[in-house]
């Protein structure tokens, strides 16, 4: 009777079945599923820290500009592509306070400051910043927390449509820890189930802040 050597016997297959590679598919396809969620709240979180600080920078050169202007906050459009005034357009917020960026301890560039890493709306391409200078606040002294009677003009945009401007005469009360220096154009950071926005406040402080 022949013998079969050891080296002519048959080797068990080292690779995997169509079935045992269906089921590693499977199961790395359930583990991307259950940890894609909290990997996408993670970066949102870490976007979210980073406009925090930003607006934490900007509220500081709103300062550094009014100690160089007797205590008088800037002049700035509320929507630099769309002016209230179209024969007199006053200045960016971003181009007024970008050279003072220089003089704030914790910012490093400038230009990205401006810039929210959640701006998914254009608003940095189109104004040259993501966030809202508070125009109610025009040429007012930093320490101010009233006004008299004063004309405020307001422009809607929506997309599609025909901007909307309205001007009324009305009394501003500006209670530092609660009146926005300036804000998130949009809702970049949503917090359902109510939307929500970033603001730096007069007196410095940085927080989020929910939609009615």
């Amino acid at each position: 009777m022949n013998s079969i050597s050891p080296m002519n016997r048959p080797r068990p297959s080292a690779g995997f079945t169509l079935v045992e590679l269906l089921t590693v598919i499977a199961i790395i396809g359930l583990l991307a599923a259950l940890l894609m969620p909290g990997l996408t709240r993670s970066v949102g979180r870490a976007k979210n820290v980073v406009c925090l600080n930003q607006l934490k920078q900007l509220g500081t050169a709103v300062r550094l500009y009014s100690e160089d202007y007797q205590s008088r906050m800037p002049s700035a459009e509320l929507l630099p592509s769309y002016p209230a005034n179209t024969n007199r357009p006053l200045p960016r917020i971003c181009d007024v306070l970008g050279p003072l960026l220089g003089r704030v301890p914790e910012a490093t560039n400038s230009a990205t400051v401006f810039k929210c890493p959640s701006d998914t709306f254009g608003r940095f391409a189109r104004e040259g910043s993501s966030y809202e200078w508070n125009t109610d606040l025009n040429g007012r002294r930093l320490d101010e927390t009233r006004t008299s009677h004063m004309r405020i003009v307001t422009v809607k945009v929506e997309e599609g449509k025909e901007p909307v401007k309205t001007d009324v005469i009305k009394e501003l009360a500006f209670p530092p820890d609660t009146t926005p220096l300036l804000l998130d154009y949009e809702d970049f950071h949503p917090r359902p189930p109510k939307s929500g926005k970033n603001v730096v406040y007069m007196d410095g402080h940085v927080t989020g802040f929910e939609l009615p």
